[in-house]
């Protein structure tokens, strides 16, 4: 692994994975460093509900340099956005008023796949990837990839004194374990994610989305047949030995088109949340020593770690769904059709539900959050992104001590608007 690993190219890694470059940027929704935390506060002291989208609530509308994702863009249907907990949480927890409607434009490239899919066909295929992401499945992910690609990786950089935790680590650590459990050669991991990247732009014309989704299936169908003729041990294999029961009770499995579409939607998912949701815990880390270091004496505190980055910054701030009909939510109208922007950031800072929710801290009481949605649709892979940001958390304290920004390098920032996290993360250990 350790030579497949060093194979990557260098100079794609980093234009896939800097979040600070320009693309990032523009993918992201501009900057939005400095007054992130404070414009969201404003936004929910003046109502949990607002009409408009989250970027015109807070005075940052779409533009043509900093686009939104194609699935957020600003629609004919009046849109309204949500900022408390308790709001957001009633949007989430009522799949029959607010539906998934709004992300059925990933069925345009991703195929039909269970983000946009609701009500008993949402459950039915929901099911079918479900055993494989369930916590009682995460040993089988550490043991299986998440372990020995953690080790590799830190291999790597360990006797170096420094590195770019965000290039060299976080961004491959997830990337890598999806590939890995699909059974896709790690030679065309970077290339799949250069297709992921094409497909969720919010830059790139439908053209160029659907012949990167044609790119991504030329490379998952072989290894599809493969796991039909002779399934092993990995995810791709469990995907198609599933049933499903229709509502007749006629049993079925996924045709390849089926397990294509959930490949291509867990890519997109297993390789880009997580890798900005553990640097964004590096960061918050590092810029509290003190933090850092009661988690490397006392290692009980990993979870709450873990937890307190994942409810203080959330990678990506902003969810979606449809109004099916007339309701009123948060006191504010909202007419059938509407689309709803639910900002899980506003709602996890939510001072009716933490203390002081704008500080970082790790000894606060663990309270269930949203930064993985809720609801029917909760993430399906939260449970692994955990087991992937605490293995890490813990190989980095072993292996890396006196772990410490750079001084030589420039203090990072946290960036976006969407798809939020550090521009790069320049440490020094050892």
């Amino acid at each position: 692994m350790l030579h497949e690993i060093a194979q990557l190219d260098p100079d794609m890694i980093r234009t896939l994975f800097d979040t600070g470059g320009d693309y990032r940027r523009a993918m992201s929704g501009g900057d939005y460093r400095d007054n992130f935390h404070t414009d969201l506060k404003r936004a929910r002291e003046t109502g949990p509900v607002h009409a408009g989208s989250v970027e015109e609530v807070l005075g940052t509308p779409a533009t043509a340099l900093h686009p939104t994702p194609a699935y957020t863009r600003p629609q004919p249907e009046p849109v309204f956005s949500v900022f408390g907990f308790d709001t957001v949480n009633t949007v989430f927890r009522d799949p029959e008023t607010f539906t998934s409607d709004a992300l059925r434009g990933t069925f345009d490239t991703f195929g039909r796949n269970i983000l946009g899919m609701g009500g008993s066909e949402h459950a039915r295929y929901r099911a079918i990837a479900q055993p494989s992401f369930a916590r009682n499945m995460t040993q089988w992910w550490i043991d299986r990839w998440i372990a020995d690609i953690t080790d590799t990786l830190l291999h790597r950089i360990e006797g170096r004194g420094r590195a770019d935790l965000n290039l060299e680590f976080c961004a491959l650590l997830p990337l890598l374990t999806i590939t890995s459990s699909f059974g896709v050669r790690m030679d065309e991991a970077l290339r799949l994610r250069v297709l992921i990247e094409q497909m969720i732009s919010g830059i790139e014309p439908r053209e160029v989305k659907l012949a990167a989704s044609a790119a991504a299936g030329e490379i998952l169908l072989p290894v599809i047949a493969d796991r039909r003729a002779n399934p092993r041990d990995d995810l791709i294999s469990k995907l198609i030995q599933q049933t499903i029961r229709d509502e007749d009770g006629t049993e079925f499995r996924l045709t390849d088109e089926e397990v294509l579409g959930y490949a291509r939607l867990l890519l997109t998912a297993g390789s880009g949340t997580t890798w900005r949701q553990l640097g964004i815990t590096l960061w918050a880390l590092l810029n509290h020593p003190d933090q850092l270091e009661a988690v490397r004496r006392d290692r009980s505190l990993v979870r709450p770690a873990i937890e307190e980055s994942l409810r203080w910054e959330v990678t990506d701030p902003t969810f979606f769904r449809t109004a099916a009909r007339d309701t009123n939510l948060g006191g504010v109208h909202i007419p059938a059709g509407s689309r709803v922007s639910l900002c899980l950031t506003a709602a996890n800072h939510d001072p009716s539900r933490w203390t002081e929710p704008e500080r970082f801290d790790i000894f606060r009481r663990v309270r269930p959050h949203l930064s993985f949605a809720g609801g029917p649709h909760v993430c399906l892979g939260m449970h692994v992104a955990r087991a992937e940001m605490s293995v890490a958390l813990n190989a980095i304290l072993d292996r890396l001590p006196d772990l410490h920004w750079d001084p030589e390098a420039r203090r990072p920032v946290l960036l976006g608007l969407h798809m939020r996290g550090p521009n790069e993360l320049p440490v020094m250990f050892g």
